[in-house]
């Protein structure tokens, strides 16, 4: 492969730093605001109008914890729920042979073109029938497991040579042993995809705790910060406050998971 002239670094310098303020540029501005103790907005940069005063309100709200709290405990499980369900599923969709595969598997990706809100009434009916309302169980079963994770990592796992699997089963292994010693180590990198996927989507899902969750104490933090009247909310200062205490769970799990998430997103592309 050729390099680039020049010229065209440059550009393309200027086009990736216009691409970084642009999308960066929002969240300084909430992060600024969020450090100011007016009631107005205040884009002052310097370091000497800064206070941590919102942060220590917002804080002090016996509710806003609980939201955070929820928030992490509901995403949490979610994602390694998910992630286990996923990988299993999509082990057996990409190795295993049985009757009806090849169908299910098409009827589950059809699955994809329907909207959340066209199984919302009838998942909310069943989840109140079985006395999930307002509840951790009614937060985290009905979201549990996807057509998506099933597909990403089962396009991943067909990439796995079946020779390795055969020569398991030689020695005498079991399908869960396979599972366990072979497929889990080698998907780690699209675990950590769809973990983190999975994780922001738990993390900054509205309509569903909004339905499920009937009480205060069990409302996550995107529904309380929308629904709950608090000293804080008629406060610019206070409402960016708990914006960028929403955002950090995410910028943390994308930190410390970013080597995986960049690798696993090129390994899928390789192996499509």
């Amino acid at each position: 492969m050729t390099r680039p002239r020049p010229v065209a670094q440059v550009a393309m310098h200027l086009a990736a730093t216009l691409a970084s303020v642009v999308f960066a540029g929002p969240i300084l501005i909430v992060v600024v605001v969020s450090l100011t103790s007016t009631t107005v907005l205040d884009l002052s940069l310097s370091p000497s109008h800064w206070t941590f005063l919102n942060y220590r309100q917002v804080l002090g709200d016996p509710l806003v914890p609980r939201y955070i709290l929820n928030s992490v405990v509901v995403g949490l499980a979610v994602t390694a729920l998910t992630v286990v369900i996923d990988l299993l599923a999509a082990f057996a969709y990409a190795k295993l042979r049985f009757p009806g595969r090849d169908l299910s598997f098409g009827l589950l990706l059809a699955t994809m073109m329907l909207p959340f809100s066209a199984t919302l009434v009838p998942v909310y009916l069943i989840a109140s029938k079985l006395g999930m309302v307002d509840s951790y169980t009614g937060l985290i079963v009905p979201a549990l497991a996807g057509p998506f994770g099933v597909f990403m990592l089962r396009q991943f796992i067909r990439g796995i040579p079946d020779t390795l699997l055969d020569a398991a089963r030689i020695d005498g292994a079991s399908y869960l042993r396979i599972f366990a010693n072979i497929i889990v180590p080698l998907c780690y990198q699209p675990m950590a995809v769809l973990a983190i996927f999975t994780f922001v989507g738990s993390w900054n899902s509205f309509l569903w705790p909004l339905l499920i969750a009937q009480s205060e104490e069990m409302r996550t933090l995107t529904v309380g910060i929308a629904t709950t009247n608090t000293q804080f909310t008629q406060n610019i200062g206070g409402i960016t406050a708990v914006a960028v205490l929403s955002l950090l769970p995410m910028a943390l799990l994308f930190v410390v998971f970013q080597r995986y998430f960049i690798r696993g997103v090129l390994a899928g592309a390789v192996k499509a």
